[in-house]
């Protein structure tokens, strides 16, 4: 995120636990907050629904929202990472002034090209037309949200982040079972939609609270897609590598379709989301010590090659970087380690509690085990990016999504009892070969560093 390191050492300043809390507790929203509150809303509608709601409308709306979800990901993922980077360099400089123009640009380009993707993607299945029409809205809302949490990172009022994912579930939830009774299914769409467009517009309100307003479109943004194509397609296909077992699973034989042609697959979707919550707390974690204790060294290493320090000064604060990553990486293997030994321990008791199958246990705990190196894949990834290796996280992107393609088709056709080996061997591969160029990165640190200025 472009800036919110510095929102995330001010608080740590605080010496406090309240304020050691408040840290974790944005960075998780901001690495988590929309698929997080989505999840929780899922939860509370599915424990408690209205006696007349049918299985048949639980099952549509459940996969609507798990559609919407993993296809604005997908889509909004080309722009995500080029539009970070727009902002970060326009940050370095101190023209935080282009946020909001940047901001209409890109919302443009999202509300145009998802306005013919939600339409196209919904139109063959055979739902109400008022249905189709509110699960568009809720698309691009969410495209929206996805978006805006790009620029949050500009925001210094981290409190009304929070209170704006908090409001806009618990709307969400309100308003869907209010309008049950008066408009059916077509009405709990629309009041789950209400709540995820109050979060869009109260985000977006804290946005035009805080920067002014300047030009609707940046045409200066557009140039970024082509001098960092790379980071477009990292966006996109590492997205799609996370969804695309999913999404392979919709169409196996013994998937289920809701509706023509909306599709679900009971058994392997549910341990797999439930087994992500498990990472949210570790990717907060590494956001707040990536951001503050290992950005310090990293900052200093460069502004010492920067100001021509001595050899043996630079080469100290890599060791630093060195250092602060390893204790970093420690800390989050220790606590989403304890975190994947616990559940899998208790995942007969879990499965009780949220009412999945026994059958689904053993999957369960090999989703566990995938998350954990999914988070360590993402982590190596984002270590990438430091040092700005975009062709290498390219490769591990791609490495990512086609062994889980493959590795999910043979999984699909060698029956239930291999499910999520795919996915989990996926991440393993693709975790040991970003772990292979994180360490030669590093180690050829300064090689790197030099060898890629421009010559005078």
């Amino acid at each position: 995120m472009a800036g919110i390191g510095f929102e995330l050492r001010k608080m740590l300043r605080g010496d406090s636990y309240l304020a050691e809390m408040s840290a974790y507790l944005y960075a998780a929203m901001v690495s988590s907050g929309p698929w997080l509150m989505s999840v929780l809303c899922l939860a509370v509608l599915g424990l408690y629904s209205y006696s007349g709601f049918s299985q048949e409308d639980q099952d549509i709306f459940r996969t609507t929202i798990v559609y919407v979800y993993a296809f604005t990901l997908i889509y909004v993922g080309y722009i995500q990472l080029v539009v970070t980077r727009y902002l970060a360099d326009k940050f370095y400089t101190g023209d935080e002034k282009i946020t909001l123009t940047a901001f209409y640009t890109s919302a443009v380009i999202v509300l145009i090209a998802g306005a013919v993707i939600g339409v196209g993607g919904i139109w063959f299945f055979e739902l109400t037309f008022t249905y189709k029409i509110i699960a568009v809205v809720l698309f691009l809302i969410v495209a929206m949200i996805w978006l805006a949490m790009i620029f949050l990172s500009a925001v210094k009022d981290f409190r009304s982040i929070v209170q704006a994912f908090a409001i806009g579930t618990s709307t969400s939830v309100g308003g869907a079972f209010l309008l049950y009774p008066m408009m059916g299914l077509e009405g709990y769409l629309l009041g789950y939609t209400a709540g995820q467009a109050l979060i869009f517009f109260w985000l977006l309100a804290r946005l035009l609270a805080e920067f002014p307003t300047g030009k609707v479109w940046d045409s200066s943004m557009l140039t970024y897609f082509l001098k960092y194509w790379e980071l477009a397609l990292i966006g996109m296909f590492f997205n799609l590598a996370i969804w695309v077992d999913k999404i392979m699973f919709w169409f196996a034989p013994d998937s289920r379709m809701v509706v023509p042609y909306l599709r679900t697959h009971n058994m392997y979707e549910g341990p797999i989301f439930f087994a992500y919550l498990t990472i949210v707390p570790t990717l907060a974690i590494f956001l707040v010590k990536i951001e503050t204790r290992f950005y310090e060294h990293y900052h200093d290493y460069f502004a010492k090659i920067i100001s021509k320090k001595e050899l043996s000064s630079i080469l100290q604060e890599k060791q630093g970087m060195i250092r602060m990553l390893r204790e970093s990486l420690r800390e989050i293997l220790i606590v989403q380690g304890t975190v994947t030994l616990l559940c899998m321990f208790m995942a007969s008791d879990f499965i009780d509690i949220v009412g999945l199958s026994p059958l689904q246990r053993p999957l369960l705990q090999i989703a566990l085990v995938g998350s954990l190196m999914q988070v360590m894949l993402s982590v190596a990834v984002i270590i990438l990016f430091y040092f700005d290796l975009r062709k290498e996280v390219l490769a591990v992107t791609l490495v990512f999504l086609f062994s889980n393609m493959g590795l999910t088709y043979l999984t699909m056709h060698l029956g239930f009892t291999f499910y999520g080996y795919g996915y989990c061997y996926s991440c393993l591969i693709s975790l040991m070969f970003a772990y292979y160029l994180v360490s030669k990165s590093v180690k050829d640190l300064e090689y790197l560093t030099f060898s890629s200025q421009p010559l005078m």
